[in-house]
């Protein structure tokens, strides 16, 4: 008996040495903003949001930093991917142009790289406030972005119409919600004629619930849950449908590959990609993997993709989405070959 243990032990250890001789060769976070601000007002129920709509909160802000010191200990402590302070060329941040997922940004960089490791000058003086260490975030206008936002409010709309509109469950959800749509719109001051307008308004509902602000008068407990989980099942079904998920995710995933590819080629010294982003881009793009997530996606979310080389030279690519790992449909196991990874919608 303890020969078997000790054996099977043995056989552990050799595993684990195995699998710890992988290197991390290069690793990519596709981010949700943190918490924000409701999109939308309501005109019969009104509160000042002193952020101002659809703005990062001290929450969000707090969210986005610990995830980055989360990844400081993943990239700099333990796979030794990244260096202690930060050097040119080692990493690339790319947010859209709002502001909260430019300041999400630069919140995770805060706690990736934190207070003390920025630069000093020339007589050993901190060149900024606590040796803060600024890390360039790149953007460029939402009417160019093709990246995120690679449709027009026109494209979308007409993708949604033919696949999603016309799905017998999104005509199935209309039915048992048309029934409200006068109470709610008469409680909030929003038309109300379909389901897309409720999910809006369950987004402006769930907001203020996290914070604690009193709903609209009018609406009763079971009305606000049901509003807030048409939000929670629309968002899923609006841009995590195949096709929405091709539209959207495309660019995004072709220009993952680019990075992946590059990186098994030892093409630069870049070794991270940042990209901060929308619950949108999350869910199209788990979509377009063939992992769609089915419900909403939420706040300082992470989809999280890591290239390692093994001692026989080969690349594979772990992902994972909020610290749980992802099978992808075109792999047999959680290490997916590159090369099938680099092969999904081409």
């Amino acid at each position: 008996m303890l020969k078997k243990i000790a054996t099977l032990v043995f056989g552990l250890l050799i595993a684990n040495s195995l699998y710890a001789q992988d290197k991390l060769v290069f690793a990519i976070d596709l981010i949700r903003h943190g918490d924000r601000t409701p999109i939308q007002a309501l005109p019969k129920s009104p509160y000042n949001w002193t952020e101002g709509l659809g703005q990062l909160t001290a929450i969000g802000m707090n969210q986005e930093y610990e995830l980055g010191r989360k990844m400081h200990v993943e990239y700099i402590n333990h796979y030794k991917l990244l260096p202690e302070s930060y050097q040119l060329g080692t990493i690339y941040v790319r947010s859209t142009d709002l502001d909260r997922t430019l300041m999400s940004a630069d919140c995770f960089l805060l706690g990736l790289y934190s207070l003390g490791t920025g630069p000093k000058l020339g007589y050993g003086s901190v060149a900024l406030p606590g040796a803060y260490q600024p890390i360039p975030i790149h953007t460029v206008a939402s009417s160019q972005d093709n990246l995120f936002f690679p449709l027009s409010a026109k494209q979308k709309q007409a993708i949604l119409q033919q696949y999603v509109f016309n799905s017998p469950a999104w005509q199935q959800k209309n039915a048992e919600l048309q029934p409200y749509y006068a109470k709610w719109g008469k409680a909030t001051g929003i038309k109300i004629t379909n389901p897309d307008q409720v999910i809006m308004l369950g987004d402006t509902l769930y907001v203020r619930q996290l914070h604690h602000i009193p709903p609209p008068s009018g609406l009763s407990q079971q009305d606000i849950q049901m509003i807030i989980n048409t939000n929670l099942w629309g968002m899923a079904v609006l841009y995590g449908s195949p096709q929405m998920g091709q539209a959207m995710a495309h660019n995004l995933l072709m220009s993952i590959d680019q990075y992946l590819v590059q990186a098994s080629e030892n093409q630069s010294p870049l070794k991270y990609v940042l990209y901060s982003a929308h619950d949108t881009n999350i869910l199209g793009l788990m979509s377009e993997l063939g992992v769609p997530r089915g419900q909403q996606v939420p706040y300082a979310s992470d989809l999280n993709f890591l290239l390692f080389k093994t001692e026989q030279g080969q690349y594979y690519v772990k992902l994972s989405f909020n610290g749980a790992p992802l099978k992808l449909p075109v792999c047999t196991s959680l290490d997916c070959p590159l090369a099938k990874f680099t092969a999904i919608d081409k």
